[in-house]
């Protein structure tokens, strides 16, 4: 079906108080990626949960997955704004894409953070241009939101460490270019609810280390996800990343501010939906006239645009806030609670409007609708931001 013209400035995505010339450049250079190299084929992808190694290898040549790593390393040394941009960007297309950068962005950040200078010469710049990849072992079979709940143990052993357990929902885990992953396993107050936690990079290839079949999911059907086997994997001193027994607090610092691509990515997927939505409403005709002449449609849009607008501004708010070095602890919960939610109510309502061809995948919303449920679990629920935000206004929780 051919697309109708739909204005670019359906909500105010130029944010003046926080993009620089700079900014908006790299968005229209990931915008129009995404329209050149994603758009093309992605539903294809995702009905068949197939991932395209050429199109992770085009973003590679982007420069996405260093875009925090700092210049020395081989990244752009950029900020959260650029990289929020970003996945934004690729969500309004393809969440499958968007996710699969943001977890290879974040956990390269967070190796040059927490990397030993050997780990970080050994690594990069190579898991920068994403012809290495990092995968991220931390969520157990038990634990789902109680990121703390460590099963997996490692002890020590002939001068290193044997690691013995099962890590579940990890993100690009099973990718050809997936080199390592980095395991956080208890090392202390066994049987504790909060054992003392280490990380530790583990070569995918290590003996006793399995990666199990990919999932047959809803959402984020052309992501790579695999739960994760450890039995009797040894690792080195070299092999810790961070201080021994200081796994989990580093961990969950990284946690809080990758909750803000997060939330960027829920812009994505609602900006998308908003898009479809426009370009529906002005092609087709009901009752005799076209459906954006209704009130009730153009109302519909009304709040889909106030939504997304809504999303979009508390997530960039909390970005800036990072970069500028001003506390933003809560507004990262905030904005992961509050897009999120908004992409998945942006995404029912888009896929109303179209009707019966909203059931259809033939149309973005229908891709739109199944990624979005994602967006309230992954780095942390909804129930979880609430607790967060409910503790940072000095109540229980």
């Amino acid at each position: 079906m051919p697309r109708a013209a739909v204005r670019s400035d359906l909500v105010d995505t130029d944010l003046a108080w926080c993009l620089t010339d700079e900014h908006r450049a790299w968005r229209k250079v990931l915008r129009d990626f995404a329209e050149e190299v994603l758009r093309p084929g992605v539903a294809r992808r995702s009905i068949e949960a197939a991932v395209d190694l050429d199109v992770l290898g085009r973003l590679g040549e982007l420069g996405v997955y260093g875009t925090l790593v700092p210049e020395e390393l081989g990244g752009s040394g950029a900020d959260l704004v650029s990289a929020s941009l970003q996945i934004e960007e690729l969500a309004r297309v393809d969440s499958s894409a968007s996710t699969t950068v943001h977890v290879q962005m974040a956990n390269a950040s967070l190796l040059a953070e927490l990397g030993t200078p050997e780990q970080k010469d050994r690594l990069f710049p190579a898991l920068a241009t994403g012809e290495s990849f990092l995968a991220l072992g931390l969520t157990e079979p038990s634990g789902g939101s109680d990121a703390g709940n460590i099963g997996t143990r490692a002890v020590r052993a002939d001068g290193g460490w044997v690691i013995n357990g099962a890590k579940q929902f990890i993100s690009n885990s099973g990718l050809p270019m997936t080199d390592h992953v980095l395991v956080v396993a208890a090392t202390g107050g066994f049987g504790e609810r909060r054992p003392e936690t280490t990380a530790f990079l583990v070569p995918i290839g290590a003996p006793g280390l399995e990666v199990g079949p990919g999932y047959d999911k809803l959402g984020w059907r052309s992501a790579d996800t695999h739960p994760l086997y450890l039995q009797d994997v040894r690792v080195t001193d070299a092999d810790v990343v961070g201080p021994v027994g200081g796994g989990y607090g580093r961990i969950l610092q990284y946690l809080t501010w990758a909750r803000i691509p997060v939330a960027a990515m829920s812009v994505g997927v609602a900006q998308g939906c908003l898009e479809g939505a426009a370009r529906f409403v002005t092609e087709r005709t009901s009752f005799g006239k076209p459906l954006h002449q209704h009130q009730t449609v153009a109302f519909a849009m009304a709040d889909l645009a106030a939504l997304t607008h809504t999303a979009r501004s508390v997530t960039y708010d909390a970005a800036w806030k990072r970069d500028h070095g001003h506390p933003f602890e809560q507004e990262a919960a905030i904005c992961k609670l509050v897009a999120s939610e908004i992409a998945n109510k942006v995404a029912y309502s888009a896929s109303e409007l179209h009707g019966g061809y909203g059931f259809m995948d033939d149309y973005d919303v229908t891709r739109h609708y199944r990624d979005a449920k994602v967006l309230t679990i992954g780095e942390g629920t909804s129930a979880v931001q609430r607790m967060l935000i409910a503790r940072s206004l000095g109540f229980p929780a």
